[in-house]
């Protein structure tokens, strides 16, 4: 199998696990927030915050930033699979940068605020459609590349 396939590969196998992610934050975990009392909300986001690394953060801006190495680097497809994908990670990255990670620091800091707490749902629907977006473009990318095979 040639390199660039490999890295079709890689991304799609990214690009599923950040889709059941965001759904699962979208759906269970940011509106669980609102569920979690104020005198332990500081303590718990922490907590959350600090579990995330690795299995959320780390994929999550990998998939923001690898569509423009799969352009790059990956298999021959059609430019707009290529510019939908990239577009897409621009839009998360800008949702995830300018939205949710300041709200993401006033929850760790001031506490429960159910404000902020609908605000963080809300302005996590544009993500969570880009990632959504980024797997179904992903899926297109496979049956091009490997459909034929």
């Amino acid at each position: 199998m040639e390199t660039s396939s490999l890295i079709l590969l890689f991304w799609a196998v990214l690009s599923f696990w950040e889709l059941g992610q965001i759904w699962l934050i979208q759906i269970v975990v940011y509106p669980l927030f609102g569920k979690v009392g104020a005198a332990d909300y500081v303590s718990y986001h922490r907590f959350y915050a600090s579990r995330i690394r690795l299995p959320v953060i780390a994929p999550g801006f990998a998939g923001f930033l690898l569509p423009v190495a799969l352009a790059v680097f990956g298999p021959a497809v059609p430019v707009w699979m290529s510019a939908a994908n990239i577009a897409a990670g621009i839009v998360g990255l800008l949702v995830t940068v300018l939205l949710e990670i300041p709200r993401h620091g006033k929850l760790e800091r001031g506490g429960k605020n159910d404000i902020i707490i609908d605000e963080l749902i809300r302005y996590n629907w544009p993500r969570t459609a880009s990632i959504t977006a980024q797997s179904v473009v992903t899926f297109l990318m496979l049956i091009h590349v490997f459909g034929a095979a």
